[in-house]
């Protein structure tokens, strides 16, 4: 395969600059077009982030502080609408995008850091949490400056390059604990590249070590005091409860899932890029990167293989996979062009098209797709006719709350201000908390009568319902039409003489 300097003049020539700027400047403004003309509700998770800022602490059940202090910078100068909790995701990724073409730039070329960049930002999975609000984006932004540090170190130490990197790590942990992928290519880094070793085997390393340690702290003394829920359901989350057994299916499953996660073309020069890398037919840094990308990615197929894994769990595989593939690309220049260019632009053209075909949701329907988002619709009716069914009371007296059995629903309705009119909390399948509703609104014993919400319809939980109330009176469902044949049904249920399970662990 005929091959020319990555580090020839042309390549870095500063109108890669002011093309990238133009580039990133044009797709934030539709992105933000979109979340303003966006006709979906808050999901339940991201209303969960949503409460969770407006309650700032240094840990909650599932996750790490970052995403709520996100939200809580946006809504505090923008308001509490949706485009308002989610506007962090185009910013964040924006910034993200220059940082990964500045490293590139830095690493091997600006047409290197050019099409880094705009790999990335124009990546499916991208694309998809620009329009919703997620811890993945500001962890992606602090693995980018993490990585860029690195390179700034490697080629000449500074200290404050050496607090870059230390922030950059302490805060990536603070907003997802996937941020410690990051260590092991840093530690491979150390062991097989003297400029890594010379830059932070010192005391340089030891205050990187010490600022990491010093952010981290506070979420870890919020774990001890909450029973180390954070960390046990990240473990929860490795779903090895009954040991560990093989899922090729998974495997295989996880494996196909990077094409649309990455891209179906830029996945697959990726994996070219690796190979090549691992001939060394590339640029030294290559290895590095290498290890970068590869680490997560083959952290989350082992755990694809022994129990299960989300297609984006392995997401900070690609701000170092991007620079990588774009480096491999413009080596391999006159036979890859058409294919990195076009990859790129076509799948960049189905995820636009996408896009505006899901604003508008009579399309959505009409296409068959309206269980695609029926989880982000008819969240303002719903809390309608519970404050209807909340205000009749039953037999003659008022409800003192109403209580759900689905996270989800507790903090879409929250959202939506159901709790202006009528306490809300959780009802709890087990004695120990499962979710931060539980944990900071659990249903407290009583005899009146509560408005129960009920999801889960199997035996068990009908049973364990029944257990924990004196009387239980069935009322009309609750049947609301979400499009296209979609309802969201649930269980109403009159309970009186509540009491917490002491049996359930």
């Amino acid at each position: 395969m005929p091959a020319f300097n990555d580090n020839q003049a042309h390549l870095d020539s500063p109108s890669y600059h002011a093309q990238i700027l133009i580039l990133l400047g044009g797709l934030l403004l539709v992105r933000i077009g979109l979340l303003l003309l966006s006709p979906y509700n808050l999901h339940g998770d991201e209303a969960q982030y949503w409460a969770w800022s407006k309650a700032l602490d240094w840990g909650y059940f599932t996750k790490p502080p970052g995403i709520a202090v996100v939200i809580a910078a946006t809504t505090s100068l923008f308001g509490d609408s949706e485009w308002a909790v989610r506007l962090s995701s185009p910013l964040l990724h924006t910034i993200t995008a220059y940082i990964i073409y500045r490293t590139g730039r830095i690493l091997f070329s600006g047409a290197t850091g050019f099409w880094a960049a705009s790999i990335f930002i124009l990546m499916p999975a991208v694309w998809l949490s620009s329009a919703i609000v997620s811890t993945d984006v500001p962890l992606l932004l602090c693995w980018a400056v993490a990585l860029n540090a690195w390179v700034h170190l490697r080629r000449r130490p500074s200290w404050m390059r050496t607090l870059q990197l230390g922030l950059a790590i302490g805060l990536g942990l603070l907003c997802k604990y996937a941020m410690l992928f990051f260590i092991p290519g840093l530690m491979c880094a150390i062991i097989f590249d003297m400029p890594s070793r010379r830059a932070l085997l010192n005391l340089k390393g030891l205050v990187i070590g010490i600022i990491i340690l010093a952010l981290l702290t506070p979420n870890m003394i919020w774990n001890l005091n909450n029973e180390f829920a954070t960390l046990s359901h990240t473990a929860a989350n490795a779903n090895m409860q009954d040991g560990p057994s093989i899922h090729i299916e998974q495997l295989i499953e996880f494996f196909l899932s990077q094409l649309a996660v990455f891209g179906p073309v830029t996945f697959i020069l990726f994996l070219l890029a690796v190979l090549t890398g691992l001939q060394k037919r590339l640029n030294p840094p290559a290895l590095l990167l290498i290890i970068f990308a590869c680490t997560p990615l083959i952290v989350i197929m082992g755990q694809a293989l022994i129990s299960r894994a989300n297609a984006n769990w392995a997401v900070t595989s690609y701000v170092a996979a991007s620079i990588l593939t774009a480096h491999f690309a413009v080596k391999y220049w006159p036979k890859l062009r058409p294919w990195l260019s076009y990859g790129v632009i076509g799948q960049s053209f189905i995820c636009l098209l996408a896009g505006i075909i899901y604003m508008n949701p009579i399309w959505v329907n009409e296409l068959g797709r309206a269980n695609d988002v029926k989880r982000v619709r008819a969240w303002p009716a719903t809390v309608d006719v519970l404050n209807a069914r909340f205000s009749s009371g039953h037999g003659g007296q008022a409800f003192r709350a109403i209580a759900f059995d689905k996270r989800l629903h507790f903090y879409a309705l929250n959202y939506y201000k159901l709790g202006d009119s009528a306490p809300m909390y959780m009802w709890m399948f087990k004695t120990h908390p499962e979710n931060h509703a539980e944990l900071t609104k659990p249903l407290p014993a009583g005899r009146e009568p509560v408005l129960l919400v009920n999801y889960y319809n199997d035996e068990k939980y009908q049973k364990a319902i029944a257990e924990d109330f004196e009387r239980l009176v069935p009322l009309e469902p609750l049947d609301i039409d979400l499009g296209s044949g979609k309802r969201r049904q649930l269980n109403l249920w009159a309970g009186y003489g509540y009491k917490p399970t002491q049996s359930r662990h």
